[in-house]
C-alpha cells in the first residue's frame, strides 16, 4: 500500500501483474509481455531492454525540470500582471510593460531544451511559485514604488512607466539568473 509518499515503479509482463502495474506510479511491461501487462502500463518496452530504463528516467527529469524553471518564468508575469491590474483599478496609470521577449520567452525557450538530469524534487507547483512569487511581488512593490515617487516628484507618465519598465526588466533578469544556477557556458551567454 502507498501510503508514505513514495514514487512506485513497477515491472511486470503477465496478468498477474496487472493489479500492481495499475496501482504503480509508473508501470512498465517489455513488449513480449501479456497483452493486458501491456495495456495498462505506462512504458512498454519496444526492445524488451531493461537497459533503457536509465535514458527514460533521464529523459522524464528533463522534462520535468525544465518545465517547472520556463513556467516560473511564466508565472512571474501572470501574479504580477493580476496584482498590478487590481492595484491600478485604484491608481489612474497606463502603463505598458513590454519586456516579455528577453525576460520570458527567449529564456524559456532555452532552459526547456537543455539537458537537465536533476533528481526531481518536492512539489510541482511549490517549487514554481516559491521561485516565482517572490519576483512577482517585487516587481509589484517597485513599480508601487515608482507611481508613488512619481506622483511626489511630479514625474511625467512616460518617466513612470520608463522607470517601471526598467526595474521589472532588471528583476526579470535577476529571476533569470536565480533559476539558472549553476550557470553553464550556456546560461551565462542567455544571461
Amino acid at each position: 500500500e502507498l501510503k508514505k509518499e513514495h514514487t512506485v515503479a513497477y515491472v511486470g509482463d503477465g496478468v498477474n501483474d496487472v493489479l500492481a502495474l495499475k496501482e504503480s506510479d509508473c508501470s512498465i511491461a517489455p513488449i513480449n509481455g501479456s497483452d493486458a501487462a501491456k495495456n495498462v502500463s505506462q512504458i512498454v518496452l519496444m526492445d524488451s531492454n531493461f537497459d533503457s530504463m536509465p535514458t527514460i528516467v533521464n529523459e522524464g527529469r528533463k522534462a520535468i525540470n525544465n518545465i517547472e524553471r520556463s513556467a516560473s518564468l511564466f508565472i512571474v508575469k501572470t501574479i504580477y500582471a493580476s496584482l498590478l491590474a487590481l492595484l491600478f483599478i485604484f491608481i489612474d496609470l497606463k502603463l505598458c510593460i513590454f519586456y516579455n521577449a528577453l525576460t520570458i520567452g527567449i529564456p524559456s525557450f532555452i532552459l526547456a531544451l537543455e539537458p537537465n538530469y536533476e533528481k526531481v524534487k518536492g512539489n510541482f507547483f511549490i517549487n514554481i511559485f516559491s521561485k516565482a512569487f517572490p519576483t512577482a511581488l517585487t516587481i509589484v512593490i517597485n513599480i508601487l514604488i515608482v507611481v508613488i515617487l512619481g506622483s511626489i516628484l511630479k514625474l511625467s507618465e512616460e518617466q513612470v512607466s520608463t522607470l517601471s519598465v526598467i526595474l521589472t526588466g532588471f528583476i526579470g533578469f535577476m529571476h533569470i539568473y536565480i533559476i539558472s544556477k549553476p550557470l553553464t557556458p550556456l546560461r551565462m551567454i542567455l544571461l
